[in-house]
């Protein structure tokens, strides 16, 4: 037999962990210059402002870089050109002038019972990769 000692790793609740994480950091902070922490702060209370407007959604590649491309064209923020979409996809929707139907397959997902499903000719062409000669 080995002489290996057996050993348990601690196991922290995430909770724990996060605390723990806050508490380090902050330590760190209070050791930073005045005008250092101060910025941290501003920083911080920005982010914290806009949480409430920030949402994340899985979109194609295509669609990411044609939204980017037209808002680079029209000199705008990205998240403006698509909030207009939506709003204007929201009250066509309402308005029953977009009928989703042809476009929804069941899901095998609980959560959903559906899933759309968009046709190729609806969507963007792929942006093509870059290839590397050598």
């Amino acid at each position: 037999m080995s002489d290996l000692k057996l050993q348990r790793r601690p196991l922290l609740d995430p909770a724990v962990a996060d605390l723990i994480n806050d508490m380090e950091q902050k330590q760190a902070e209070s050791m930073l210059p005045r005008r250092e922490r101060e910025k941290k702060s501003r920083e911080r209370a920005k982010i914290e402002a806009r949480r409430d407007q920030r949402a994340t959604y899985d979109l194609p590649p295509a669609v990411r870089k044609q939204v980017k491309d037209l808002a680079e064209e029209l000199r705008l923020p990205a998240s403006q050109l698509v909030t207009l979409a939506l709003v204007r996809f929201l009250k066509a929707y309402e308005a029953g002038t977009i009928d989703l139907s042809p476009y929804l397959h069941s899901s095998a997902s609980p959560r959903y019972d559906w899933n759309l499903v968009l046709p190729e000719e609806l969507l963007p062409a792929a942006p093509k990769k870059k290839t590397r000669k050598g």
